[in-house]
């Protein structure tokens, strides 16, 4: 038996049968009438012609039928009274397997409503004709041929007889017929080559299932998904979405490919970049070994990648995290390989050499964090902002400040620095040379001033003078005492010993004060206005 979908018109195909001329009344006829009246257990109905009968009241109540309503009847027999005795339920039986009957060798399926659950299945309400004198016409569809139906839903049904000649519905054999013209649609349509829709119905890392109906599946291999690189079909595809895909096998099973719908945009990409050509793109991803850069090439994108050995010229720990999904990045193309599907970048190729930048600008201000805390001074990050860069130099002790001992950093300070030095990649800066405010008015305060210095080295007859630290404003400063402004030999001196001085000068070649101890003698002399000569006062106070 062949079914099929069609939906017939309940009403319009049972008024067809329904309202016939009443022409001659015989035993089994079908007659058309109208109840007058309903006396005790019967309806008196009049049926033209001054023609009467009379349909029990108990066939009529279930319907709800009412005086004044036409009905079709069944001649059963005539009465004792001349009236005919008639039956509604009969009539509305024979018409209803007239009409199930010519549906059932069309195959055609009809439409019904689920009213309730019975016993062994569902009872279905396939149309009620208000007021044309019908009823509901109830058919039964068994639990093994229901399927997916639920109380109070519209469905579909094919026509099912069964052994004793009963109509009976069957959700389960519609769905097969409608299964198996959807699987002859898919089938004419199934070739290499051709693009076919259909709905995803399961999803894994390396592959996707797509549902074309019919009951006929095909697989979408990870590497299929996108001209770009793709780590988990669940990134691009969900389960239910409707796409559309392109064959390319059909034995001995169904590959299909959602990229080869579109062109390969990296041989395009071949033909539009050149190594040097600088492109702007969006990060789509961040790994531990670079970054993933959309570029637009015309009406597509491709990805790229920015490695971090490319991204800075410094050999910051964070340079992942100065990248972050979204942002939009300026590189220059280092290849194109279509074959490989990849494209580098690199951003050094686009900003300054970051070495070159400081050996360029020494006196330039630049933000610096410190690092780490050694004996001899501080390993810190100096940001060179226009190479978009941080540099690892070293900050010496004796140039965190013009003071001796008065500044301790720690790791994660952050402070000002000028370059002093840059050998290839040895870079050695100074923080207190940004503070050259500072060293002039110590200068101007110290110069002429008479200090007590302590010398802070060891002497030997090598020694053109002597290292000493004096205090100034509660603070200690580096200073130099040459041979010629000591009055005594400089090994007649030793270490820890204090002597008198008088600040002559700041030399920055040595970054000390220039200091004399004959000078302060001289002046001591001169206050105590006494007449010796100088070889004499030297003499006095020569050191033994």
């Amino acid at each position: 038996m062949r079914q099929n979908q069609d939906k017939i018109n309940i009403e319009k195909e049972l008024e067809k049968y329904l309202y016939n001329d009443v022409g001659e009344i015989q035993r089994g006829s079908i007659v058309k009438c109208k109840i007058v009246d309903v006396i005790g257990d019967y309806a008196i109905v009049d049926l033209g012609s001054k023609i009467e009968g009379k349909i029990r009241a108990s066939e009529i109540d279930k319907e709800n039928l009412y005086p004044g309503q036409i009905v079709e009847a069944q001649v059963v027999s005539k009465g004792g009274e001349g009236l005919f005795i008639l039956s509604y339920k009969a009539a509305k039986e024979k018409r209803l397997n007239e009409y199930l009957s010519k549906l059932y060798e069309q195959g055609k399926a009809i439409h019904g409503v689920v009213i309730r659950k019975s016993k062994g299945g569902y009872d279905i309400d396939i149309g009620e004709l208000s007021g044309l004198g019908f009823g509901r016409y109830i058919l039964f569809c068994p639990f093994s041929e229901s399927e997916d139906i639920q109380e109070g839903g519209q469905y579909e049904f094919a026509i099912k007889k069964s052994e004793k000649d009963r109509y009976l519905l069957s959700r389960k054999l519609y769905l097969q017929t409608i299964r198996e013209e959807e699987r002859k649609k898919v089938l004419s349509s199934l070739k290499v080559g051709a693009v076919m829709e259909g709905k995803i119905v399961r999803v894994s890392n390396l592959f996707a299932e797509i549902d074309f109906g019919g009951g006929i599946r095909g697989r979408i291999l990870r590497d299929d998904v996108d001209w770009n690189r793709v780590e988990s079909c669940k990134q691009k595809l969900k389960k239910g979405q409707v796409i559309k895909v392109k064959i390319l096998e059909v034995d001995p099973d169904i590959r299909c490919s959602i990229k080869h719908i579109y062109a390969n945009p990296w041989y395009k990409a071949k033909e539009l970049f050149k190594s040097g050509d600088i492109v702007e793109g969006e990060i789509s991803d961040v790994k531990d070994f670079g970054v993933f850069v959309k570029i637009k090439v015309e009406d597509s994108e491709v990805e790229a990648l920015l490695p971090f050995s490319e991204a800075s010229w410094d050999k910051g720990e964070d340079i992942k995290g100065r990248f972050q999904v979204g942002q939009v990045i300026s590189a220059a193309i280092i290849n194109v390989s279509p074959e490989d599907r990849k494209i580098t970048l690199s951003m050094k190729k686009v900003l300054p050499n970051p070495y070159d930048a400081l050996r360029s600008s020494p006196d330039k201000v630049r933000k610096a964090v410190v690092r780490n805390v050694g004996k001899k001074g501080y390993i810190v990050d100096v940001d060179v902002e226009e190479a978009q860069a941080k540099v690892r130099a070293f900050l010496p002790l004796s140039e965190v400040s013009w003071f001796i001992d008065s500044e301790t950093l720690k790791e994660n300070d952050e402070i000002q620095v000028k370059t002093l030095s840059v050998r290839k990649d040895d870079v050695v800066v100074s923080k207190k040379k940004v503070q050259e405010d500072v060293l002039k008015k110590i200068i101007d305060d110290a110069v002429g001033k008479v200090v007590k210095a302590k010398i802070v080295r060891s002497i030997d007859r090598s020694t053109k003078g002597v290292w000493v630290v004096f205090e100034k404003d509660g603070k200690l400063l580096r200073g130099f005492v040459p041979l010629n402004e000591l009055i005594s030999k400089v090994t007649g001196y030793s270490k820890d010993e204090e002597i008198s001085c008088e600040v002559l000068d700041y030399d920055k070649n040595i970054d000390a004060f220039i200091l004399s101890e004959s000078k302060v003698v001289l002046k001591e002399m001169k206050n105590l206005n006494q007449g010796i000569t100088l070889g004499a006062l030297f003499s006095q106070l020569q050191k033994k």
